[in-house]
């Protein structure tokens, strides 16, 4: 069977959605993002980083045991969510498994000492989710993209999805190229009863091997037959591309959004609490489930702190379940505030 009979690549691309800007630099062609201001003469002081991984506050790190599930693997007939911890997302809905960013480590950088995950937090493993049918990679960052995890599952996953120069790792892990689908903003992939595509966002790239090699991106997927859409963040900063995003797609039925390590330091590179507010008004947002927290430090402010902004000042649903439990999208939430 040929790939084209699985699925078809489209744009989205006018005047206003473009895709990345690209710029050459000195060894190599490097990806820009659409604010000027994100990328122009700024660099993070050494001593705010000092500050973030080894004189943070005790509230950064969760005091207790944190409660999860065990993922349920079922084939639904409605699109469930799953939250792992950190970014990390499982994606079900009848015949596709999807794997968000998936960290089956327990830690988030090159060292294990470095950005360990807290020590009562899970860690999931490839052998919890069985076959999947696509792993999408939103950045190369340590944190969203792990190189034991892709290697534990370049066997059992038919598809992975990437902004564009990231397969490059992949393949160094030994992921099939035929496997390997990289996007470009605005591109997308047409499954049977899936659309995902490839959005913009306002972050940056590097494994340690150069900065902005790889493009960056949030994503959208699609349920056609049920009519549902659900927007993933990745990581990155407020800017217009949110208000694109929403003119596009109308509005959301879940939106995922980065919620935390966010430092005056690097203002461009995460959302502040105040713009996931924004965010969410940008995106017509009918539910916000807060990620890319509860796993690894918290940097400077409370582990949980985003989440109770959000639970105190957001106009939506707050969609905050337990690592491993999933949520049905559009269902009712209770609140049962595990996170204090």
């Amino acid at each position: 069977m040929n790939l084209s009979d699985i699925f078809k690549i489209f744009n989205l691309c006018d005047g206003k959605r473009l895709k990345a800007k690209r710029a050459q630099g000195k060894k190599y062609e490097i990806f820009l993002n659409e604010n000027e201001e994100s990328y122009k003469n700024f660099k993070v002081p050494f001593k705010e980083v000092l500050k973030y991984y080894y004189l943070y506050p005790k509230n950064a790190i969760a005091p207790f045991k944190l409660p999860f599930y065990k993922p349920n693997l079922s084939d639904f007939d409605a699109p469930h969510i799953t939250w792992l911890g950190h970014s990390s997302l499982f994606v079900s809905f009848k015949k596709y498994k999807i794997l968000i960013d998936p960290i089956f480590n327990t830690h988030a950088s090159p060292f294990s000492f470095i950005n360990r995950a807290f020590k009562n937090a899970p860690v999931y493993s490839a052998d919890d989710f069985g076959e999947i049918f696509a792993v999408i990679i939103t950045h190369s960052h340590f944190d969203h993209l792990d190189a034991k995890s892709v290697k534990a599952l370049k066997h059992r996953a038919k598809f992975f999805i990437t902004p564009l120069k990231v397969g490059n790792y992949l393949k160094s892990y030994g992921v099939s190229e035929k496997k390997i689908i990289e996007l470009d903003w605005w591109d997308g992939i047409e499954f049977d009863d899936l659309n995902i595509i490839a959005t913009p966002s306002q972050h940056s790239s590097s494994r340690g091997d150069g900065k902005n090699k790889t493009l960056w991106a949030s994503f959208v997927i699609e349920f056609k037959s049920v009519g549902k859409k659900v927007f993933f963040s990745g990581d990155g900063g407020y800017f217009t591309h949110f208000k694109k995003i929403g003119e596009y797609f109308k509005e959301f039925d879940l939106v995922c959004f980065e919620s935390g390590q966010f430092n005056k330091a690097w203002p461009f590179s995460h959302s502040f609490p105040d713009q996931i507010l924004q965010e969410a008004k940008d995106l017509n947002a009918k539910a916000l489930m807060p990620i890319h927290w509860g796993r690894f430090l918290a940097g400077t402010h409370a582990w949980n702190e985003v989440v109770e902004f959000l639970y105190k000042n957001l106009d939506i649903d707050l969609i905050t379940p337990k690592m491993g439990e999933g949520y049905k999208i559009g269902d009712e939430f209770k609140q049962d505030f595990w996170w204090r």
